[in-house]
C-alpha cells in the first residue's frame, strides 16, 4: 500500500510541474437528427386530388401511385389513378385498371366513379358495339359529367356531325370540369374538319392549361405536320413520340379523305420506328386494302 501511494504522489507531482500546453478549442456543431417524415395517407390523397383538380394529371398519378404502394386496396387512390390515366390519354392502362382490378367492398359513391370509368375507358378501347348506348347509360348515372359530354362530342365527330359535337363540347365547358381535355377535343374536331390553324390554337390553349399532359403537345405537333412544318413538329422529341405523331396525322388525313397524304404519314411513322409502331402498320394495311379495286 505504501508503494502505491508513493507512485501516485510522484505522478501528481510530475503533472503539477509540467509546462502549460495551449489546447486549440474545437467548435463542435450539434448534429441534427434526421427523422423520416411519417407517411400520412390522407395528406397524400389530398395532394393527389389537388393536382387532379389543377389538371396536373401526371403529378396526380404519381401521388395516387405512391399511395397505392402503401395501401393497394385504397379505393380513392385506385379510382383517382384510373381517372388520371384517362385524362392523360393512357386508355389501355385505364381500361386495365377499371375493368380488371379488384373493387370488392366499394361504396355507393365510388361505385358511380367506377362505372363511369369503365364506360369512358371502354369507349376508348372499343369495348362497346353501340357506343351511344354506353354514353346514354353514363348520363343516367352522372348527367353533368363533362367527360361524358366529351365522349358524346367525339361520337358526333366520328359521324361528321360538327354542330352537334360543338354543342357537346360547349356544354362540357359550361359544366367546368376537365377544361383542358374539352379544349383539346375541340381542337381535334377542327382538325378533322381540315381547319388546321384554328385547331392549333386550341391545342396551344390546352397545353397552357395542362403543360405536362403529353397528348395535348402531341396533337399540337400533329397539326404542324399537317401544315407541312416538320421541323417545328419534331423539335426536341424522341423517335417513338415522333412515330406516334405521324401515325396520328395519318389517321386524321385518312378520316378527312386524304388517302395519299395518309399513306405518306403512315409510311413515315414506320420509317422512324418500325418496331414500335404496329398501329401505323395496321393503318397502312387498312388504307391499302380500302384503295384496292
Amino acid at each position: 500500500m505504501r508503494m502505491l501511494l508513493v507512485i501516485s504522489l510522484a505522478l501528481l507531482t510530475a503533472c503539477s510541474t509540467a509546462p502549460n500546453v495551449e489546447i486549440t478549442p474545437v467548435n463542435i456543431t450539434p448534429v441534427t437528427e434526421i427523422k423520416s417524415e411519417p407517411f400520412d395517407p390522407s395528406e397524400v390523397l389530398e395532394l393527389a386530388d389537388s393536382h387532379f383538380s389543377d389538371e396536373n394529371y401526371s403529378a396526380a398519378l404519381k401521388e395516387y401511385s405512391r399511395l397505392l404502394t402503401f395501401d393497394a386496396a385504397n379505393m380513392s387512390a385506385k379510382l383517382g389513378a384510373g381517372e388520371s390515366l384517362l385524362a392523360m390519354g393512357k386508355y389501355e392502362n385505364a381500361a386495365q385498371l377499371f375493368w380488371v382490378s379488384n373493387f370488392d367492398g366499394i361504396n355507393e359513391i365510388d361505385q358511380e366513379r367506377l362505372e363511369i370509368g369503365q364506360i369512358l375507358s371502354g369507349l376508348h378501347t372499343h369495348k362497346y358495339e353501340r357506343p351511344e348506348t354506353a354514353i346514354h347509360d353514363g348520363f343516367l348515372i352522372r348527367p353533368n359529367d363533362a367527360r361524358l359530354w366529351n365522349a358524346k362530342g367525339r361520337l358526333h365527330d366520328s359521324q361528321s356531325q360538327w354542330m352537334e359535337s360543338l354543342f357537346s363540347y360547349v356544354t362540357a365547358l359550361d359544366i367546368g370540369q376537365w377544361r383542358s381535355g374539352t379544349i383539346n377535343n375541340m381542337g381535334m374536331s377542327l382538325l378533322l374538319q381540315g381547319r388546321y390553324q384554328e385547331a392549333r390554337k386550341k391545342f396551344d390553349q390546352a397545353v397552357r392549361l395542362s403543360p405536362d399532359t403529353e397528348i395535348y403537345d402531341n396533337n399540337r405537333r400533329m397539326t404542324h405536320i399537317l401544315l407541312g412544318d416538320y421541323p417545328k413538329a419534331l423539335d426536341n422529341i424522341q423517335d417513338d413520340q415522333a412515330s406516334d405523331i405521324f401515325n396520328d396525322a395519318g389517321y386524321v388525313a385518312m378520316q378527312s379523305g386524304r388517302a395519299g397524304l395518309a399513306q405518306i404519314f403512315f409510311s413515315k411513322a414506320l420509317e422512324i420506328s418500325p418496331v414500335h409502331h404496329a398501329k401505323a402498320q395496321a393503318n397502312l394495311a387498312h388504307l391499302i386494302k380500302e384503295q384496292s379495286p
